[in-house]
C-alpha cells in the first residue's frame, strides 16, 4: 500500500458553503495556509480527491448522537481512496439573528440543517415549540438567510456567525454537551505510523448463523481494540453481508497483520479502507 505524506501546497475539498461545521473542522486540522475549497455534496468531494494525489477531502461521518452519515459509508465502499485522519469534533449550537436582543416568545421561524435541528431537539420543544422550522442545506446557508430577514432566527456555529456578522443570543443550545462529529480526513495514499492509530476495513462475508461470532473471535485472541463495527446487507450480493470495522492499530503492526490474514481468509473480500492517525 503505498504512503505518500500531505504535500505542503495540496488543496482542501469539504462540504460547503463556507461557515459549516466542515468547514470549522477542515480548517482545525490543517491550519492556516492551506488551499480550502467548499463544494456541494459528500460525493463531489469524493470525485475530486479521486482525480489527484495532492487533493484532500475532509467529510463528516459519524456524530455522537445520531449515528453515522450514510452518504459518507457509501461513498468510501464506491471509491478506492483511503482514511488519512480522524477529528473528534466538538460541536457548538448556537442561536443568532440578525438582531441584537431577541425574545423567546416572539420567534416565529427558525432555519437550519436537519442534523442540527435533530441535535437541538429538546431546546427547541422546551423554549420555542411553535417557532416553524425552515430546512437548510447547511449551516452556513442558514445563517446567510437569517441576515437577509430580521424575523428568522437561525441555529449556527461560531464560525458561520463571524462570517455572516449575526449576533449571537444563546450558546451550546444541543441537547447533549458531549455533541461529537468525527470528521474524516480522505485521500489517495496512506501516511506514515504515529503515536495514535486506528484502522478500518471492509469485509464482505457469507450471510450465516456465526458470521458475526466468527469476526469477533480474532480480535480477542490477538487482544486488539475494536472502537466500532457496522454490518448491512451487500449492495452487490444477497447472499453477502458487509461489515465494517475500526480497531486500534497500524496496518503494518505485527498483530494487525495476523488479524488481517485471519479476515482475509474467511471473507468474500476484505479492504483496507485506512490506517490513520487520530486527533483529538
Amino acid at each position: 500500500m503505498p504512503k505518500k505524506p500531505y504535500n505542503p501546497e495540496m488543496k482542501i475539498f469539504f462540504l460547503g458553503p463556507e461557515g459549516t461545521n466542515s468547514d470549522l473542522a477542515a480548517r482545525n486540522i490543517f491550519k492556516d495556509g492551506a488551499n480550502y475549497t467548499p463544494l456541494p455534496s459528500i460525493e463531489d468531494i469524493f470525485e475530486k480527491v479521486a482525480m489527484s494525489h495532492s487533493y484532500y477531502g475532509v467529510i463528516p461521518f459519524e456524530n455522537s448522537y445520531q449515528g453515522v452519515i450514510n452518504s459518507s459509508l457509501n461513498c468510501l465502499i464506491d471509491y478506492d481512496l483511503k482514511i488519512l485522519k480522524e477529528f473528534n469534533f466538538s460541536v457548538s449550537h448556537n442561536l443568532c439573528s440578525i438582531n441584537k436582543k431577541c425574545d423567546l416568545d416572539a420567534i416565529k421561524k427558525i432555519t437550519s440543517h436537519p442534523q442540527v435541528f435533530g441535535q437541538c431537539t429538546n431546546w427547541i420543544r422546551n423554549n420555542i415549540p411553535n417557532a416553524e422550522k425552515i430546512v437548510a442545506t447547511s449551516t452556513a446557508e442558514a445563517a446567510s438567510q437569517a441576515v437577509m430577514d430580521k424575523n428568522l432566527f437561525c441555529i449556527a456555529n461560531s464560525y458561520a456567525i463571524k462570517i455572516f456578522n449575526l449576533y449571537t443570543h444563546l450558546e451550546n443550545i444541543q441537547d447533549s454537551n458531549d455533541n461529537k462529529t468525527r470528521f474524516l480526513v480522505i485521500g489517495k495514499s496512506i501516511e506514515e505510523k504515529s503515536d495514535q492509530n486506528k484502522t478500518s476495513v471492509m469485509i464482505n462475508i457469507v450471510d450465516k448463523p456465526g458470521s458475526l461470532m466468527s469476526i469477533l473471535k480474532p480480535f480477542t485472541e490477538l487482544n486488539i481494540n475494536m472502537t466500532r463495527i457496522e454490518t448491512r446487507p451487500s449492495r452487490n450480493n444477497e447472499y453477502l453481508h458487509t461489515f465494517f470495522i475500526d480497531f486500534e492499530g497500524y496496518y503494518e503492526d505485527e498483530a494487525v497483520v495476523k488479524l488481517l490474514e485471519i479476515l482475509e481468509e474467511m471473507s468474500e473480500e476484505l479492504r483496507i479502507i485506512g490506517s490513520y492517525s487520530v486527533l483529538n
